[in-house]
């Protein structure tokens, strides 16, 4: 009820200026306004996939359409490439890397590696009443770097316990 159109987005042209970028975007919005919870994005190695993603995000939290945030990679050093991107570009969003330290339950944008999150969701991490640390609707969006990995299957029980949209990235 909340959530504003995206059918226009405002892009911010400080973190994505490529034509591409936006078009990438534009697309996904559309998509996501026409109720699909899944997107996939296909980029070329350094077409900035990374950024792209930042600026989607801003979009959606402007628009109402997402508050907290799941971005999974397989690799420790994706994860702290993609944290150190956030912290340039989206510096008034909370964020945590549970790969590094403590999982910081406020952070509206946390970045994990697939294996530190099912730990999260299957262990005895719990919230200061108790409870699981993240609910299955703690997040609004999960991200998928480097989705063509084939980590569906092998990670699915992330997937299935969280109720949210869905966005995955890779160049291939």
């Amino acid at each position: 009820r909340n959530r504003a159109d995206l059918k226009l987005p405002l892009i911010d042209e400080a973190i994505v200026e490529r034509y591409y970028q936006k078009a990438a975007i534009q697309a996904v919005c559309q998509h996501f306004s026409a109720n699909h919870r899944k997107a996939l994005l296909v980029m070329a190695t350094g077409s900035g996939k990374t950024r792209t993603f930042m600026a989607l995000l801003k979009v959606l939290i402007d628009r109402g359409w997402v508050k907290n945030t799941l971005f999974l990679a397989d690799r420790t050093s994706l994860v702290r490439q993609a944290y150190n991107a956030a912290r340039n570009h989206l510096p008034d969003v909370s964020i945590t890397n549970l790969t590094e330290a403590n999982a910081v339950p406020s952070a509206r944008l946390v970045f994990s590696t697939y294996q530190t999150m099912i730990g999260k969701i299957s262990g005895s991490d719990k919230d200061e009443n108790g409870g699981k640390l993240y609910s299955c609707g703690h997040f609004d969006l999960i991200v998928c770097d480097e989705a063509h990995r084939s980590i569906y299957k092998k990670y699915q029980d992330i997937f299935t316990y969280f109720d949210s949209l869905l966005l995955g990235m890779t160049a291939t």
